[in-house]
């Protein structure tokens, strides 16, 4: 695993280090906008199984995931208009949306660190706190994770940003 401090001034040389490490299937382990996380790419089934054992996580519990853009997210699971519209309202930001069962929830950071990397990577990242699995997370509130998939907003986790905020765009929509 590789472990990453982020240095405001030293950004560009950052995202290269963590670029370089997950290209070469690493986990990494790095600060965001809410707790600090562990990522890795999407699509390398053998560095997610090392998050679950990193975390001490059992594999039936989904991991989230980071996306650079709704254009991203889209490219996975589809996203119906309100959902769209949703999301262009709380993203970047502090919330975690399940567009669909049975697949993580998505988020695009408020983070230029995270932002410069997803672009940079070019792809998405699954992602998670970096706390051993029911410990408290490292760093500030964890982000809101709500539903999405169906006709209704429904709170899973409230977090940095209010349930109640959330309610209000999800019925303005």
């Amino acid at each position: 695993m590789k472990i990453l401090k982020i240095k405001k001034e030293k950004l560009k040389e950052a995202v290269q280090e963590a670029v370089l490490a997950l290209e070469a299937g690493e986990v990494v382990k790095v600060p965001t906008d809410t707790v600090a996380g562990l990522i890795c790419d999407y699509y390398n089934k053998k560095a997610e199984k090392e998050i679950f054992r990193l975390k001490k996580r059992p594999e039936e519990k989904i991991l989230s995931i980071f996306v650079s853009s709704i254009a991203e997210a889209k490219k996975l699971v589809p996203v119906i208009e309100r959902q769209e519209k949703f999301l262009a309202r709380v993203w970047p930001g502090k919330v975690t949306c399940v567009l669909k069962k049975d697949i993580g929830g998505f988020r695009i950071p408020n983070d230029e660190f995270i932002l410069g990397l997803l672009q940079k990577f070019g792809g998405p990242l699954l992602q998670t706190s970096a706390n051993i699995s029911g410990e408290p997370a490292v760093g500030g509130l964890p982000s809101t994770v709500v539903d999405i998939s169906g006709d209704k907003l429904k709170i899973l986790r409230e977090g940095a940003v209010s349930g109640t905020e959330l309610q209000k765009i999800w019925d303005m929509l």
